[in-house]
């Protein structure tokens, strides 16, 4: 059992209306999973507090007061419907002017959406400059091989002349020496 799985059964595991085997793996899924185990005690604990409430108790009159007040409001939005109806939002119809401001709009987003989508236009094609190699490339230093830059003590990578002038009383000291 994995998480998801936990996660998606787990109102049938809280109300204990799953088989036996699966009732066993969720159990087990939870004793060796933290996080569902802090997910099974949060919906548990929701589901006690939720259960232990005190029940609320209506007046004698809530029932006469409700149905009153819902039909006061059922007039009032009939009120307000027919208020609505009887002055239309658009009494007259655009002026030239606004039919042109509205055409001109238009055009512009059509305009911008064919500029940006490219319709109309020929793909473009890509053409690089052709390679011409003429001298044979050159042996790499042996100081700046990737295994020297690789290496270098601070983990970052380091010009190799610094690393060779970082060993380099190393090696003559080594030299002096007859190593």
């Amino acid at each position: 059992m994995n998480c998801r799985e936990f996660r998606r059964k787990h109102d049938a595991y809280i109300d204990d209306t799953l088989s036996g085997v699966e009732l066993d793996a969720m159990a087990r899924h939870r004793s060796l999973c933290d996080d569902c185990a802090r997910l099974d005690t949060r919906v548990r604990r929701a589901l006690l507090v939720a259960h232990n409430l005190p029940t609320i108790e209506l007046s004698a009159d809530f029932g006469e007061r409700f149905q009153l007040r819902l039909a006061e409001e059922r007039v009032r939005m009939a009120a307000l419907r027919g208020a609505e109806s009887a002055s239309p939002r658009w009494r007259r119809p655009a002026s030239p002017t606004g039919y042109a401001a509205m055409a001109a709009g238009i055009l512009t987003v059509a305009g911008l959406a064919a500029t940006l989508s490219g319709i109309g236009r020929e793909p473009e094609v890509i053409r690089l400059a052709p390679v011409v190699a003429s001298l044979p490339e050159l042996e790499p230093s042996t100081l700046a091989t990737p295994a020297m830059v690789a290496s270098m003590p601070t983990g970052m990578t380091v010009w190799p002349a610094l690393y060779v002038a970082q060993q380099a009383p190393w090696h003559f000291a080594s030299d002096a020496v007859g190593r």
